[in-house]
């Protein structure tokens, strides 16, 4: 059977983009599963006392009906060394709980943190997050993505990124990177240089 899951962002109690979520898993459950019903996730997430401070992730696994509900303390991970893969079968159409395909090319001891997946050439998402390049005027997102996270698709509708076919070509023509998903922002952003088929971060003030 399929699984699936949603992360969502608990800060200091408040669960963001819920909508978005609560969107994402309904259609997730119709496009696999027979006559099901929506859940509606604010009414099913209770969050305990002890951890009303702080930022946190909740994990939801669910099927047809909801299976797991975590919650577990989060920070967010810094990135240093980033592999570009060439990668031109790789889908990731729907957020599976199994991630085998994405996570299968992170070898032991590599010399990398994360992963750039590229399909003949062009840009696609990291392991675990969608992309964002800035260009000195504007932030934008590769409009060829695996999967079209809650924080893109929430950034795209305010305006605040813009999709655009990006190629491994055009990496250079851009000052800084950031990693979105549902747990981060723009908290992190790193200038970068291109060597080969890595790029190189520093952190950006």
């Amino acid at each position: 059977m399929y699984q699936f899951f949603e992360s969502i962002k608990l800060l200091d109690g408040k669960l963001h983009l819920l909508d978005l979520h609560s969107e994402r898993l309904n259609a997730t459950r119709n496009a696999f599963f027979e006559n099901v019903k929506d859940i509606d996730l604010e009414k099913e997430l209770m969050i305990p006392c002890e951890k009303q401070n702080g930022l946190y992730k909740v994990k939801v696994v669910y099927a047809k009906y909801l299976e797991s509900i975590t919650i577990d303390s989060y920070s967010i991970k810094d990135h240093h060394r980033i592999k570009l893969l060439e990668k031109p079968e790789i889908q990731y159409d729907f957020k599976f709980l199994d991630r085998k395909n994405l996570e299968e090319d992170f070898i032991q001891e590599a010399d990398f943190d994360d992963i750039i997946f590229l399909k003949n050439g062009t840009l696609t998402d990291a392991t675990y997050s969608n992309l964002a390049f800035f260009d000195g005027k504007t932030w934008f997102t590769p409009e060829n993505c695996l999967l079209n996270g809650v924080k893109r698709k929430a950034l795209l509708d305010s305006e605040v990124i813009t999709e655009k076919k990006i190629l491994k070509d055009d990496i250079q023509g851009f000052q800084k990177i950031a990693f979105i998903n549902a747990m981060r922002d723009f908290e992190k952003m790193y200038t970068f240089v291109q060597k080969d088929d890595f790029l190189l971060l520093n952190p950006s003030l």
